[in-house]
Protein backbone atom coordinates (compact mmCIF):
# COMPACT_ATOMS: atom_id res chain seq x y z
CA UNK A 1 0.00 0.00 0.00
CA UNK A 2 2.87 2.36 0.83
CA UNK A 3 4.43 1.76 -2.57
CA UNK A 4 1.07 2.39 -4.23
CA UNK A 5 0.72 5.74 -2.45
CA UNK A 6 4.28 6.72 -3.42
CA UNK A 7 3.57 5.88 -7.06
CA UNK A 8 0.25 7.76 -6.93
CA UNK A 9 2.00 10.80 -5.44
CA UNK A 10 4.54 10.70 -8.27
CA UNK A 11 1.70 10.53 -10.83
CA UNK A 12 -0.03 13.52 -9.23
CA UNK A 13 3.23 15.52 -9.22
CA UNK A 14 3.70 14.71 -12.89
CA UNK A 15 0.18 15.96 -13.62
CA UNK A 16 0.76 19.14 -11.61
CA UNK A 17 4.02 19.83 -13.46
CA UNK A 18 2.10 20.38 -16.71
CA UNK A 19 1.02 23.97 -17.36
CA UNK A 20 -2.28 22.92 -18.95
CA UNK A 21 -3.37 21.47 -15.59
CA UNK A 22 -3.72 25.00 -14.22
CA UNK A 23 -5.38 26.66 -17.22
CA UNK A 24 -8.83 25.77 -15.89
CA UNK A 25 -8.21 27.45 -12.52
CA UNK A 26 -7.15 30.73 -14.15
CA UNK A 27 -9.94 30.62 -16.73
CA UNK A 28 -12.61 30.13 -14.08
CA UNK A 29 -11.33 32.98 -11.92
CA UNK A 30 -11.59 35.26 -14.95
CA UNK A 31 -15.03 33.93 -15.84
CA UNK A 32 -16.30 34.34 -12.29
CA UNK A 33 -15.17 37.97 -12.21
CA UNK A 34 -16.91 38.64 -15.55
CA UNK A 35 -20.14 36.91 -14.50
CA UNK A 36 -20.24 38.71 -11.16
CA UNK A 37 -19.93 42.01 -13.03
CA UNK A 38 -22.72 40.98 -15.40
CA UNK A 39 -25.03 39.81 -12.59
CA UNK A 40 -24.51 43.07 -10.73
CA UNK A 41 -25.49 45.21 -13.72
CA UNK A 42 -28.93 46.79 -13.65
CA UNK A 43 -30.41 44.59 -16.39
CA UNK A 44 -29.49 41.26 -14.77
CA UNK A 45 -30.25 42.49 -11.25
CA UNK A 46 -33.70 43.69 -12.38
CA UNK A 47 -34.45 40.24 -13.81
CA UNK A 48 -33.73 38.56 -10.49
CA UNK A 49 -35.51 41.35 -8.59
CA UNK A 50 -38.71 40.56 -10.50
CA UNK A 51 -38.44 36.80 -9.86
CA UNK A 52 -37.67 37.19 -6.15
CA UNK A 53 -40.33 39.87 -5.62
CA UNK A 54 -42.99 37.70 -7.28
CA UNK A 55 -42.39 35.09 -4.58
CA UNK A 56 -43.00 37.68 -1.88
CA UNK A 57 -39.36 37.82 -0.70
CA UNK A 58 -37.01 40.79 -0.33
CA UNK A 59 -34.57 41.17 -3.20
CA UNK A 60 -31.95 42.82 -0.96
CA UNK A 61 -31.91 39.78 1.35
CA UNK A 62 -31.63 37.08 -1.28
CA UNK A 63 -29.46 38.63 -3.99
CA UNK A 64 -26.47 37.61 -1.88
CA UNK A 65 -23.01 36.07 -2.23
CA UNK A 66 -24.52 32.58 -1.98
CA UNK A 67 -27.06 33.32 -4.71
CA UNK A 68 -24.39 34.78 -7.02
CA UNK A 69 -22.11 31.77 -6.39
CA UNK A 70 -24.96 29.38 -7.22
CA UNK A 71 -25.74 31.27 -10.44
CA UNK A 72 -22.09 31.13 -11.54
CA UNK A 73 -21.73 27.42 -10.79
CA UNK A 74 -25.05 26.52 -12.44
CA UNK A 75 -24.39 28.55 -15.58
CA UNK A 76 -20.73 27.78 -16.27
CA UNK A 77 -19.43 24.61 -14.67
CA UNK A 78 -20.84 21.98 -16.98
CA UNK A 79 -19.53 23.33 -20.29
CA UNK A 80 -16.31 25.05 -19.22
CA UNK A 81 -15.53 22.53 -16.47
CA UNK A 82 -15.94 19.66 -18.93
CA UNK A 83 -13.46 21.34 -21.29
CA UNK A 84 -10.65 21.51 -18.74
CA UNK A 85 -11.34 18.12 -17.16
CA UNK A 86 -11.29 16.38 -20.55
CA UNK A 87 -8.18 18.38 -21.49
CA UNK A 88 -6.26 16.87 -18.56
CA UNK A 89 -7.84 13.39 -18.53
CA UNK A 90 -7.58 13.00 -22.32
CA UNK A 91 -3.89 13.76 -22.02
CA UNK A 92 -3.07 11.38 -19.20
CA UNK A 93 -2.36 8.18 -21.18
CA UNK A 94 -2.31 9.39 -24.80
CA UNK A 95 0.41 11.96 -24.09
CA UNK A 96 2.64 9.31 -22.51
CA UNK A 97 2.10 7.15 -25.58
CA UNK A 98 2.83 10.02 -27.96
CA UNK A 99 6.05 10.92 -26.13
CA UNK A 100 7.16 7.27 -26.08
CA UNK A 101 7.26 7.14 -22.28
CA UNK A 102 5.05 4.07 -21.88
CA UNK A 103 7.76 1.58 -22.84
CA UNK A 104 10.10 3.15 -20.28
CA UNK A 105 7.39 3.16 -17.60
CA UNK A 106 6.39 -0.45 -18.21
CA UNK A 107 10.03 -1.59 -18.20
CA UNK A 108 9.82 -1.09 -14.44
CA UNK A 109 8.14 -3.70 -12.18
CA UNK A 110 4.64 -2.29 -12.58
CA UNK A 111 1.71 -3.83 -14.41
CA UNK A 112 -0.35 -2.05 -17.04
CA UNK A 113 -3.42 -2.31 -14.79
CA UNK A 114 -1.63 -0.66 -11.88
CA UNK A 115 -0.34 2.13 -14.12
CA UNK A 116 -3.87 2.82 -15.40
CA UNK A 117 -5.34 2.74 -11.89
CA UNK A 118 -2.82 5.41 -10.81
CA UNK A 119 -3.62 7.60 -13.80
CA UNK A 120 -7.38 7.10 -13.46
CA UNK A 121 -7.37 8.07 -9.76
CA UNK A 122 -5.26 11.12 -10.58
CA UNK A 123 -7.87 12.25 -13.14
CA UNK A 124 -10.67 11.84 -10.58
CA UNK A 125 -8.70 13.82 -7.98
CA UNK A 126 -8.06 16.60 -10.50
CA UNK A 127 -11.76 16.87 -11.43
CA UNK A 128 -12.71 17.02 -7.72
CA UNK A 129 -10.13 19.71 -6.93
CA UNK A 130 -11.14 21.81 -9.96
CA UNK A 131 -14.88 21.69 -9.16
CA UNK A 132 -14.32 22.46 -5.47
CA UNK A 133 -12.03 25.35 -6.43
CA UNK A 134 -14.72 26.73 -8.76
CA UNK A 135 -17.47 26.43 -6.15
CA UNK A 136 -15.57 28.05 -3.29
CA UNK A 137 -13.74 30.70 -5.32
CA UNK A 138 -17.13 31.78 -6.75
CA UNK A 139 -18.46 32.10 -3.19
CA UNK A 140 -15.31 33.95 -2.10
CA UNK A 141 -15.62 36.46 -4.94
CA UNK A 142 -19.32 36.84 -4.14
CA UNK A 143 -18.52 37.62 -0.50
CA UNK A 144 -15.88 40.12 -1.61
CA UNK A 145 -18.47 41.85 -3.79
CA UNK A 146 -21.65 41.55 -1.70
CA UNK A 147 -20.33 40.84 1.78
CA UNK A 148 -21.52 37.88 3.88
CA UNK A 149 -25.14 37.64 4.87
CA UNK A 150 -28.51 37.30 3.29
CA UNK A 151 -30.09 34.07 2.13
CA UNK A 152 -29.80 31.75 -0.84
CA UNK A 153 -32.20 31.99 -3.75
CA UNK A 154 -32.20 28.93 -6.02
CA UNK A 155 -33.84 29.15 -9.43
CA UNK A 156 -33.43 26.04 -11.61
CA UNK A 157 -36.55 25.74 -13.81
CA UNK A 158 -35.31 22.65 -15.72
CA UNK A 159 -35.23 20.67 -12.47
CA UNK A 160 -38.34 22.38 -11.06
CA UNK A 161 -36.44 23.91 -8.13
CA UNK A 162 -37.30 27.36 -6.78
CA UNK A 163 -36.36 27.73 -3.13
CA UNK A 164 -35.28 30.28 -0.53
CA UNK A 165 -32.94 29.47 2.38
CA UNK A 166 -31.41 31.49 5.18
CA UNK A 167 -27.61 31.90 5.25
CA UNK A 168 -26.85 28.84 7.41
CA UNK A 169 -29.13 26.45 5.54
CA UNK A 170 -28.04 27.95 2.23
CA UNK A 171 -24.36 27.38 3.00
CA UNK A 172 -25.11 23.78 4.03
CA UNK A 173 -27.01 23.12 0.79
CA UNK A 174 -24.29 24.83 -1.25
CA UNK A 175 -21.55 22.66 0.31
CA UNK A 176 -23.62 19.49 -0.18
CA UNK A 177 -24.36 20.36 -3.81
CA UNK A 178 -20.69 21.13 -4.54
CA UNK A 179 -19.75 17.58 -3.45
CA UNK A 180 -22.48 16.11 -5.67
CA UNK A 181 -21.35 18.30 -8.57
CA UNK A 182 -17.81 16.94 -8.18
CA UNK A 183 -19.25 13.43 -8.39
CA UNK A 184 -21.17 14.36 -11.54
CA UNK A 185 -18.18 15.93 -13.29
CA UNK A 186 -16.03 12.88 -12.51
CA UNK A 187 -17.86 11.20 -15.39
CA UNK A 188 -16.26 13.72 -17.79
CA UNK A 189 -12.86 12.51 -16.54
CA UNK A 190 -13.94 8.87 -17.03
CA UNK A 191 -15.02 9.50 -20.64
CA UNK A 192 -11.79 11.32 -21.51
CA UNK A 193 -9.68 8.65 -19.76
CA UNK A 194 -11.39 5.93 -21.80
CA UNK A 195 -10.55 7.61 -25.11
CA UNK A 196 -7.02 8.37 -23.88
CA UNK A 197 -6.36 4.61 -23.62
CA UNK A 198 -6.77 4.23 -27.39
CA UNK A 199 -3.94 4.72 -29.87
CA UNK A 200 -4.84 8.31 -30.68
CA UNK A 201 -3.37 11.78 -30.17
CA UNK A 202 -4.08 13.52 -26.84
CA UNK A 203 -5.98 16.29 -28.62
CA UNK A 204 -8.15 13.70 -30.40
CA UNK A 205 -8.97 12.02 -27.08
CA UNK A 206 -9.95 15.37 -25.55
CA UNK A 207 -12.05 16.51 -28.52
CA UNK A 208 -13.81 13.14 -28.82
CA UNK A 209 -14.73 13.08 -25.13
CA UNK A 210 -15.86 16.69 -25.15
CA UNK A 211 -17.88 16.14 -28.33
CA UNK A 212 -19.70 13.22 -26.74
CA UNK A 213 -20.61 15.26 -23.65
CA UNK A 214 -21.75 18.29 -25.65
CA UNK A 215 -23.82 16.19 -28.08
CA UNK A 216 -25.41 14.43 -25.10
CA UNK A 217 -26.26 17.79 -23.54
CA UNK A 218 -27.64 19.31 -26.78
CA UNK A 219 -29.77 16.24 -27.47
CA UNK A 220 -31.06 16.29 -23.90
CA UNK A 221 -32.20 19.91 -24.22
CA UNK A 222 -34.20 19.03 -27.32
CA UNK A 223 -37.73 18.28 -26.17
CA UNK A 224 -38.08 15.61 -28.88
CA UNK A 225 -35.73 13.38 -26.84
CA UNK A 226 -37.84 13.49 -23.68
CA UNK A 227 -38.75 9.81 -24.02
CA UNK A 228 -35.07 8.84 -24.24
CA UNK A 229 -33.76 11.07 -21.46
CA UNK A 230 -32.85 8.01 -19.40
CA UNK A 231 -30.20 7.14 -22.02
CA UNK A 232 -28.42 10.51 -21.76
CA UNK A 233 -25.66 10.86 -19.19
CA UNK A 234 -26.08 14.62 -18.76
CA UNK A 235 -29.58 14.08 -17.37
CA UNK A 236 -27.98 12.15 -14.49
CA UNK A 237 -25.08 14.60 -14.16
CA UNK A 238 -27.54 17.41 -13.41
CA UNK A 239 -28.84 15.57 -10.34
CA UNK A 240 -26.78 17.79 -8.00
CA UNK A 241 -29.38 20.56 -8.40
CA UNK A 242 -31.97 18.39 -6.61
CA UNK A 243 -29.99 18.88 -3.39
CA UNK A 244 -31.45 22.40 -3.32
CA UNK A 245 -35.03 21.09 -3.25
CA UNK A 246 -36.90 21.58 0.03
CA UNK A 247 -37.39 17.81 0.29
CA UNK A 248 -34.27 16.18 -1.09
CA UNK A 249 -35.19 13.14 -3.26
CA UNK A 250 -32.54 10.84 -1.81
CA UNK A 251 -33.84 7.73 -3.61
CA UNK A 252 -33.62 9.50 -6.97
CA UNK A 253 -30.13 10.79 -6.18
CA UNK A 254 -28.96 7.34 -5.07
CA UNK A 255 -30.25 5.80 -8.29
CA UNK A 256 -28.75 8.49 -10.54
CA UNK A 257 -25.33 8.47 -8.90
CA UNK A 258 -25.27 4.67 -8.89
CA UNK A 259 -25.81 4.81 -12.66
CA UNK A 260 -23.02 7.39 -13.05
CA UNK A 261 -20.68 5.27 -10.91
CA UNK A 262 -21.55 2.17 -12.97
CA UNK A 263 -20.91 3.98 -16.26
CA UNK A 264 -17.63 5.42 -14.98
CA UNK A 265 -16.44 2.00 -13.78
CA UNK A 266 -17.44 0.42 -17.09
CA UNK A 267 -15.49 3.06 -19.03
CA UNK A 268 -12.44 2.36 -16.85
CA UNK A 269 -12.66 -1.41 -17.44
CA UNK A 270 -13.11 -0.90 -21.20
CA UNK A 271 -10.15 1.48 -21.22
CA UNK A 272 -8.02 -1.15 -19.45
CA UNK A 273 -9.07 -3.81 -21.96
CA UNK A 274 -8.18 -1.53 -24.88
CA UNK A 275 -4.84 -0.63 -23.32
CA UNK A 276 -3.99 -4.26 -22.51
CA UNK A 277 -4.59 -5.21 -26.15
CA UNK A 278 -2.23 -2.55 -27.50
CA UNK A 279 1.21 -3.40 -28.85
CA UNK A 280 3.40 -0.75 -27.24
CA UNK A 281 6.63 -2.01 -28.82
CA UNK A 282 5.82 -0.79 -32.32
Amino acid sequence: MTLFLIQWGAELRKMLSRKRTFIGFGAFLLLEAVLLYVFKRDGSASFFRRIISRQGEAFESYFSALTLAFLIVASAVFILGAIYITLVAGDVVAKESEDGNLRLLLARPISRLRLLVLKFLSCIVYSWILIQFIAWSALGLGVALQGWGGGLFVFAPDQGVLEFYNAADGLYRYALASVALSLSMSLAACVAFFFSCWRIKPSAATITALSYLLIDMIVKRGKFMESYKHLLMTSYMESWVHLYAERIPWALLLRNYSILAGVGLTLFVLGVLVFESRDLKS
